[in-house]
């Protein structure tokens, strides 16, 4: 609302409460002025009628009585000039004997005598008996024989004209003391209205701009008693607002500067932890990648016995350092919002199936009863990802489990919902501490940190892959009394059975007769590495950097059918680089893929972009071979898709 119109607002307001009562004061002394000056006429009128049909009764009864008609008739003449009288005229109640002015204007004969006064709505009505006045001598100028027997009447007609005239100047009269007195009463009240609107407006107007923030807005100090009072009340309060909103900043400031102090300080941390889990999960996975290798060498080698023994707890030691360090790479992976989701629908049944064929051994070992509850339905979301959150839950239940069973189910929920639920008869959570089970490296009794019990990483990771997939996890025990962890997805309908397609590419295809090269800097990997393609009679060009390799290929006048090479080279160089090098030399269709120890979010992405095949270290014979063959096959089956992927 403008000022103008809070302006007038508040003077219209004052205006209505002044004028009101004087404008109704006004009214009512106008209707009754006017009332009073009609009745006055009114009153006038009467008697004039009255008087005047006495007075001519009266005077013309000796000449009507004699029959002397004609001067009675110029004094009724005479005397309806004077006295302003519409009409007078003789009757004796069937006819009219004598008639002065206009005989329409007197009242119609009914032939009975006339009542003393009527009216109808122009004209008033007087009538009067006409009789000689009496006396104890005969007139000797009266004839007894021309005396009628009946009774006469003189009757007379006023107009009500006068009546209307007398109410309508009263009320002209009324109506302009009235709008005088109005006029002035609004002038006054203007003036008034002004003077006391104005300071309130004033005021009105530094309280919103107090009220939008600006606190150094003050109201004039002009007016004087209550008025007056208010406006130093509120620059009162506007100095007090502004003082408190001052320190306030101040406050603010204060806190501000902490808490981003706080925040550097915790993002500081953060990437110091980063960088610490990527450099030790690097450097680790250097000798641990070799001494895989070395291992399975050895374990083709040895016979059994001691000896063979001894392998199988080398090998069991690394495969558990192994399974740690995925953990990490896991959460990195997350971390850097590298993990894509890919949802269709599945049937649950399926997924039951496979989680059963990977743990039912692990829990017959540990005896404890594992069960999946036959299920019928479908989900959409993706398989893989809630196979990796359930295969974590199970994993963490057998682990904590040391007697009974663990049950997996799955339940619908509402219309379109399904509930995946882990059940088992553990130890149970305490509720103070069934939040915090979800935190990175946070356990309940491993204080000892031992190695089968895993980093306390499980967790975190279903968590987040859970929201990942648009959900949230929630857990339900009792201390004593087992655990219960569940997440939802939404239902599809089930998808009409199709016939399994035949294989396209064989996998596991033979090595044999064909050339990898192969680039790592560190001499252990390169000795491993060796001595694993030799077992499988692989021909091998490796060298610790892509020049050296490219020599030995050229001198060997051969290109290579795969390319597999270090992320991390020496001098600063990378894989990327060294493949770049060898398929600028020999061919840019040679199938290449990149190793690394590396679980640095940057490092992924950078990988990623190129459109390369990443393994990650330590990096068992098998999965080696295997996924070396699935390059040579699709080598050999169609070009080299770009899209990175992960066996």
């Amino acid at each position: 609302m403008s000022r103008f119109s809070q302006t007038m607002s508040l003077r219209l307001r004052i205006l209505a409460v002044a004028l009101l009562p004087l404008l109704l004061a006004v009214g009512l002394l106008a209707i009754y002025f006017t009332q009073r000056s009609a009745s006055e006429m009114e009153q006038s009128l009467d008697r004039l009628g009255r008087d005047s049909a006495k007075h001519l009764a009266d005077t013309i009864a000796f000449d009507l009585f004699s029959g002397n008609l004609p001067p009675a008739k110029r004094f009724l003449d005479y005397e309806r000039s004077f006295r302003r009288i519409e009409a007078a005229g003789v009757t004796d109640g069937v006819q009219w004997l004598l008639v002065s002015g206009h005989a329409h204007t007197l009242p119609v004969l009914t032939g009975l005598p006339p009542t003393p006064q009527s009216s109808k709505e122009t004209m008033l009505f007087f009538a009067h008996p006409v009789q000689l006045p009496a006396t104890a001598e005969s007139d000797p100028y009266l004839d007894p024989s021309i005396v009628p027997q009946e009774k006469y009447f003189l009757v007379v007609s006023l107009s009500r004209s006068p009546v209307e005239q007398a109410r309508a100047q009263a009320g002209l009269a009324a109506s302009g003391t009235a709008l005088f007195a109005m006029l002035f009463a609004l002038l006054l009240a203007w003036r008034l209205s002004g003077r006391v609107s104005r300071p309130l407006l004033g005021i009105t107007r530094t309280v919103a701009q107090l009220a939008s923030g600006k606190l150094t807005e003050r109201t004039p100090e002009l007016s004087h008693g209550e008025i007056g009072l208010l406006e130093r009340s509120v620059n009162q309060m506007a100095q007090a607002l502004e003082e408190n909103h001052h320190n306030l900043e101040l406050k603010v400031s204060d806190a501000t500067a902490e808490l981003l102090g706080q925040k550097l300080a915790a993002e500081a941390a953060v990437q110091a932890k980063s960088r610490f889990l990527a450099a030790a999960s690097h450097d680790l996975r250097q000798p641990l990648h070799a001494l895989t290798l070395l291992i399975a060498a050895l374990r083709d080698e040895v016979p059994d016995g001691e000896a063979g023994r001894l392998t199988r707890h080398i090998e069991a030691s690394a495969t558990a350092m192994e399974s740690l360090l995925n953990a990490l790479l896991d959460l990195s992976k997350l971390d850097a919002g590298m993990v894509e989701v890919r949802p269709h629908c599945f049937p649950v049944s399926v997924l039951f199936h496979q989680l059963a064929n990977q743990f039912l051994p692990v829990a017959q070992a540990r005896d404890i009863r594992l069960s999946f509850a036959p299920n019928s339905l479908w989900v959409n979301s993706d398989p893989i990802l809630v196979e990796r959150i359930l295969g974590n839950l199970i994993s963490n239940a057998l682990r904590y489990t040391e007697r009974g069973g663990v049950l997996i189910g799955a339940r619908r929920i509402g219309r379109d919902k399904l509930r995946f639920e882990v059940w088992d008869s553990g130890k149970g959570i305490p509720h103070e501490y069934q939040a915090r089970i979800f935190e990175e490296y946070f356990q309940l009794e491993n204080p000892e940190r031992h190695r089968d019990k895993g980093l306390g990483l499980g967790l975190a990771i279903v968590s987040r892959l859970v929201q990942l997939l648009g959900s949230h996890v929630l857990v339900r025990s009792q201390p004593g009394r087992g655990a219960c962890f569940s997440f939802q997805f939404s239902r599809c309908a089930a998808a009409p059975s199709q016939p399994v397609a035949a294989s396209v590419a064989n996998f596991m295809l033979p090595l044999e007769n064909s050339l990898v090269a192969f680039i790592d800097d560190d001499e252990a990997i390169l000795a491993a590495m060796v001595e694993v393609f030799d077992h499988w009679n692989v021909a091998l060009a490796a060298g610790e950097d892509a020049e050296q390799v490219r020599n030995e290929l050229q001198a060997l006048g051969r290109a290579p059918d795969l390319i597999i090479c270090d992320y991390r080279l020496r001098d600063g160089h990378t894989g990327i680089e060294a493949v770049q090098l060898l398929r600028d030399a020999f061919g840019a269709q040679i199938p290449a893929a990149l190793l690394t120890g590396d679980t640095a979010p940057e490092t992924i992405q950078e990988i990623q972009a190129v459109g390369l095949p990443v393994l990650h270290k330590p990096l068992k014979p098998a999965k080696l071979r295997a996924f070396l063959s699935h390059l040579l096959a699709e080598k050999t089956s169609s070009p080299i898709s770009s899209k990175p992927t992960e066996p």
